[in-house]
């Protein structure tokens, strides 16, 4: 796709999100499933949280309102919200919701180098047009690592057909390759991103593998004690233990790829949290500089 065409394609759908009214859940319903949902992919930062307080963030592609910097200030971390259109940021700003914010294109930003100690990018990467352009921008404009909450793939294992039927069934996807907005969906994989930055020559990768599972028709459901809460963390459940099994991938992960070798607190902390680190080789061709 034209990157100009999707670029146009996103700006309308911000746009929509504000002429609309469509708040996040983390706003407009702070009990829900969908929030409860949301909350868990950003819990999945706490490691860096605690071993780096007051630490400050940036995320990107953040333009439901500024949801994710609204969650790291929550947590009490300086954090800037960028997307490519700042309409609705401009509105969180004005309601308190979030403290700073800019327009950005995540595939060129603006920002100087090593700006902020971590960025953050959460359900977006797999959006953006040319995903590896906004991959090495995290990397100059982050101090210390660049984290991506997306979807991955690997390769097919016995049950995942059953999982894309079920995505139609409950959820009525028709397309897995492509979006509405035209854009095709970049799911990344471990290896893909061990191969990025042993090509730049970081220092590690941290990765943790996970499931989700989102019911339209329940999001707005109590996060407690309701049906719609059941069957989002029995489904969850359900996937974790086929995941295990290896009878079915894990749909989501959170990356964290470090500039400089993390110190070992770091590196417990992530291994408490459920992560693995995996060291990046030096390249024994390259002289230090």
């Amino acid at each position: 796709m034209n990157p100009e065409r999707s670029y146009a394609s996103h700006r309308d759908y911000e746009s929509g999100l504000v002429s609309q009214d469509a708040l996040p859940a983390c706003y407009a319903a702070p009990e829900s499933v969908d929030a409860w949902r949301h909350d868990r992919l950003l819990g999945l930062v706490e490691p860096l949280l605690r071993c780096y307080p007051k630490s400050d963030w940036v995320t990107v592609g953040d333009g439901q309102f500024g949801a994710d910097a609204h969650s790291l200030l929550a947590r009490g971390h300086r954090a800037v919200a960028t997307s490519l259109t700042d309409d609705s940021l401009a509105i969180a700003q004005r309601k308190g919701w979030i403290s700073e914010y800019r327009a950005e294109n995540a595939e060129a930003l603006s920002l100087a180098g090593d700006s902020f100690d971590f960025v953050l990018c959460k359900h977006a990467y797999h959006h953006f047009p040319r995903p590896a352009l906004a991959f090495y921008e995290m990397l100059r404009v982050c101090r210390v690592a660049a984290v991506l909450i997306e979807p991955i793939e690997a390769p097919p294992r016995l049950l995942d057909l059953g999982r894309t039927i079920a995505k139609r069934v409950l959820r009525g996807d028709t397309e897995a390759e492509f979006e509405p907005l035209g854009n095709f969906v970049y799911r990344l994989s471990v290896r893909e991103v061990f191969k990025m930055m042993a090509a730049l020559g970081g220092a590690a990768l941290a990765v943790r593998e996970f499931n989700d599972c989102w019911l339209p028709r329940y999001s707005s459901a109590p996060a407690r004690g309701s049906f719609g809460a059941t069957a989002t963390r029995v489904g969850i459940w359900a996937q974790d233990v086929l995941s295990r099994l290896r009878l079915m991938n894990f749909g989501l992960a959170a990356f964290v790829v470090f500039k400089a070798e993390p110190s070992a607190p770091v590196r417990a902390a992530l291994k408490d949290g459920g992560f693995r680190t995996i060291t990046i080789p030096r390249n024994p061709y390259l002289t230090p500089s």
